[in-house]
This record gives C-alpha cells, structure tokens and sequence, in this order.
C-alpha cells in the first residue's frame, strides 16, 4: 500500500489552515489566517536602518591628524624609523603607563602627534581622542604604520588608509 502525501490531497496537517486541494494536486495556504506583518517588519527595519546609519556617522568623526602626519614625515626623514615585522606592534607599542607618563611630561600636543587619527567626540585633553598610534614616542614603527593601515581601511577611513600608506612608501625609500 503506498503512504499517502500532502500533494496527494489525502492528508491535510490541519482544518481551516489549508485551502481545497489545487488543480497541481497540492494545498494553497488560506489567506484569511495569516496576519500581515509587513508594515510593522517594515517600520522595524527601518528603525534599525536609521539607527545603524547614525551609529556609523557618529564612528566617522575620526579624521587624519595632519601635525602628526608632517611629524611623522619629519621622524622618517631623521632617520627615526624601526623596520620591524608586520605582526609586531603588539610587542611594541607603548603601555598605558609609558603612555601616562609621556603625557604628564610632555602634554597631549606633544602625545597627538604620534597618532594619525582625531576623534572630534571626544574631549581635547583625553586619551581617547587620538587613535591609530604609529610609534613607541621614539621611533616611528613600521609595524605600526601596516597595522594603521589595514584598521583604517577595516573601518573605511580612507585619509588614514593614504596616509599611512604614504609613510610607509617614504620609509621604504629611505632603506
């Protein structure tokens, strides 16, 4: 005995959800038991959408600090330059507290310059307002520069992405 299908108009999964069979031998959904979501999906995803897009505008308030891109020229044209391996910034960034005490001697215009991106949201006289660090407050990193570069473009900071881009151009014909 052959078991009998859905298509077969023999086995309904429930009364009252399922229309008559069709003509093709299967079941049409009856309309009248579905509730329209779309408007609120709609509404939904545009509330998300919206939100999603402040968020980013808000992330793009970070911009090329142009001191320290001419400060980072300057360093590599003094030779001030470590051509270390890609992978190894980790190693030789400043800690937060050689970061510290570079501030309490010399001040955050002195500690702006060796990054190459502001971040207008925050405050002038705070760490978190400067980002992608390039050096170690010595020396400008080439490490540090590939690792600017490849955040930047991750995070679509396309002046950052050129910039670092350029140095690292500068320090490779200054071998």
């Amino acid at each position: 005995m052959r078991k009998r299908t859905f298509t077969d108009g023999a086995l309904s999964p429930s009364p009252g959800w399922w229309g008559p069979p069709t003509e093709r031998g299967g079941y049409s959904v009856d309309a009248k038991h579905y509730k329209r979501p779309v408007p609120a999906t709609a509404l939904i995803a545009a509330i998300l959408i919206s939100f999603a897009e402040s968020s980013f505008a808000e992330s793009k308030t970070t911009r090329l600090n142009e001191n320290a891109f001419a400060y980072a020229q300057e360093l590599i044209n003094q030779g001030h330059v470590v051509l270390d391996k890609k992978n190894d910034w980790g190693n030789h960034h400043a800690a937060a507290q050689q970061e510290n005490d570079f501030i309490r001697e010399r001040g955050f215009a002195e500690y702006s310059k060796w990054h190459l991106g502001i971040d207008a949201t925050h405050v002038q006289k705070s760490k978190a307002r400067f980002k992608f660090p390039f050096g170690d407050f010595k020396n400008i990193h080439r490490c540090a520069l590939l690792a600017v570069k490849s955040r930047a473009h991750q995070y679509g900071y396309s002046d950052i992405e050129n910039a670092a881009e350029r140095l690292l151009e500068m320090m490779e014909a200054h071998k």
